[in-house]
């Protein structure tokens, strides 16, 4: 072979010739498949790679496909900033073209150098590459769209960024593509969240474009499918400080909630709950008592929907309830609802036998966050064994129920509830207690999946802390700790030897 230049003048001149195309490319290909990073490096800022580019031009799906691998590996060659600076016209050409592939490689690679800063900087100063990126949004691959919303909202968290992206210019592109069709605006209503979620000045300049306000207006839509993605959408939102303070006081929370009582239209009811109580769930989660006490209608909805007939429904509370019950603070909030929450536990457990899987895993999770605590206050504590004594007449018999299930999904949700518990004097002493149970999470041999296994270990790590145990049991949690999750005890075979 000759010098690294004379190759890559042979290829280009073969590349001018459109029989030797296909072959040609194959050939750049592999070599710079069988070449050492730093060598494609140098080889690629030698090949003009515009006359590659170039045989994106064509309508047959192998040269194009094959233009755009040799690309991905020439273009990957080069350090951060390099190809945008240097290919930033034929890039954009290939953001135009009207095979997805093709999008998908020059978005691949444009979303490789936004990591930089120098070269995001450059991105959005280049309004031309910046627009022709927000344009593939609104295309119908998905991947293209979902690939392009990360770029843009990626460079909207800066300060240029954000700046382009509220430009005249690019905001009269921004609402051309929203007029395309409902989805396309849910794509970009989503980007317009990922920016305004991250700081109030984010949230105010998007907010002049007039794009959030917008969106909000689409929460009254008579097309219900949008206003449940929307709801689903404005939960990010919600959860900063700036999005919570201007949900509530213009009043879109409470317009949103008052939907659970619309009996009017059922349908709509039907659809849209299950998204109004997850985002309540997910507001109440940082700020339980605010929240219960604003919307008491909400909380008295979710109590009585563990009794639905909807499984959905029935799903969606049980994760709202598990979602607030995290918290220390959610557990105060639930318990000053008093014998909602005690009626509530009681009729999850109750459930438990008859649900289906799906949910029934829902429901355990939801009775492990219950129970579950992050310290050690002895108010906390207090209710968590309050709340454990709901369970029946024998609260560990329902515990262990699940935990020694033969499906490891259920066995596994059994065992959370038992480590919750765990960390927790009154739960080490229910533990003792149990008849067989320590020997139970002592078994090795009971527990074939990795995760069981490693959640017993987990268990048995925060009781070998205990002083309840006496010291023979505490001797054994410890070796068991010692040995480590996948411990396998050997077996010794002793050959007998009879007479010959």
């Amino acid at each position: 072979m000759g010098s690294r230049e004379e190759w890559c003048a042979d290829k280009l001149s073969k590349l001018l010739q459109e029989e030797l195309r296909i072959s040609t490319l194959n050939e750049i290909k592999e070599h710079f498949t069988s070449i050492p990073h730093q060598e494609a490096s140098r080889t690629a800022n030698v090949l003009d790679l515009p006359l590659v580019f170039d045989c994106l031009n064509d309508s047959n799906q192998e040269q194009v496909d094959l233009a755009c691998e040799v690309l991905s590996i020439c273009l990957n060659s080069l350090s951060l900033g390099e190809s945008t600076n240097k290919y930033d016209v034929p890039l954009e050409r290939a953001l135009n073209h009207p095979f997805p592939s093709v999008k998908l490689m020059a978005l691949s690679e444009i979303q490789r150098n936004i990591h930089k800063e120098e070269s995001a900087i450059d991105i959005c100063k280049r309004i031309s590459l910046y627009k022709s990126i927000l344009r593939c949004i609104g295309d119908e691959d998905l991947s293209v769209a979902q690939k392009a919303a990360k770029i843009i909202s990626v460079l909207g968290l800066s300060d240029l960024g954000l700046r382009t992206l509220v430009s005249s210019d690019v905001v009269e592109v921004l609402y051309d593509i929203m007029s395309t069709n409902g989805i396309i605006r849910l794509r970009l209503y989503e980007v317009a969240v990922n920016v305004a979620k991250e700081s109030e000045s984010n949230f105010t300049l998007l907010r002049s474009t007039d794009i959030i306000d917008t969106m909000m207006e689409e929460l009254k839509s008579n097309d219900i499918l949008l206003r449940m993605n929307i709801i689903e959408i404005i939960i990010d939102l919600g959860l900063s400080p700036h999005g919570f303070i201007f949900l509530e006081e213009s009043g879109i929370l409470k317009e949103l909630f008052s939907v659970l009582d619309d009996s009017e239209n059922p349908i709509t009811l039907e659809l849209c709950q299950p998204g109004i109580l997850k985002f309540f769930g997910n507001l109440a989660q940082w700020r339980p008592i605010e929240m219960m006490s604003k919307y008491p209608k909400v909380v008295d909805r979710i109590y009585s929907n563990v009794e639905s007939s909807d499984l959905t429904v029935v799903k969606v509370s049980l994760d709202t309830i598990g979602i607030i019950g995290s918290s220390n603070e959610g557990k105060r909030a639930l318990l000053a609802s008093g014998n909602k929450i005690t009626y509530s536990i009681k009729t999850i457990v109750k459930l438990l036998v008859a649900l289906p899987n799906e949910v029934r895993l829902t429901a355990l999770t939801c009775l492990e966050n219950l129970l579950r605590v992050t310290d050690q206050k002895a108010e906390i504590t207090k209710i968590t064994k309050q709340w454990f004594s709901l369970f029946g007449d024998d609260p560990m018999d329902i515990v262990l129920r699940y935990s020694k299930n033969p499906f490891p999904d259920i066995r596994l949700a059994g065992f959370g509830i038992l480590h919750a518990i765990s960390g927790q004097q009154w739960g080490q002493e229910a533990i003792n207690n149990t008849p067989g149970l320590v020997e139970f999470l002592l078994d090795r041999n009971s527990e074939t999946t990795k995760e069981c296994k490693e959640m017993k270990y987990e268990i048995v790590k925060v009781l070998s802390t205990s002083s309840i145990f006496d010291e023979s049991i505490s001797s054994r949690l410890r070796t068991f700790l010692n040995e480590g999750p996948y411990y396998v005890q050997a077996i010794t075979e002793i050959a007998i030897e009879g007479d010959e």
